[in-house]
């Protein structure tokens, strides 16, 4: 999938590929070259690796549950 693919999905759909990719063993840098973005560029979509999973960033205003 190139960059322009890549923009094209919703946010979903992001999160399923990027996910899919590690499950299927692919390197992390593996998958940001194969899209052409950068780690920053992810994070600025609300993306980020941590130990080898895909996270989300929590929706403006998510609270703790008391």
């Amino acid at each position: 999938m190139n960059k322009e693919d890549y923009l094209k999905l919703d946010s979903d759909s992001k999160y399923n590929f990027l996910s899919s990719e590690l499950a299927a063993g692919k390197d992390f840098n593996q998958i940001l070259v194969s899209i052409g973005m950068t780690k920053e560029d992810l994070a600025k979509q609300g993306f980020y690796n941590v130990k080898g999973k895909i996270m989300r960033k929590p929706i403006k205003g998510y609270g703790t549950p008391k």
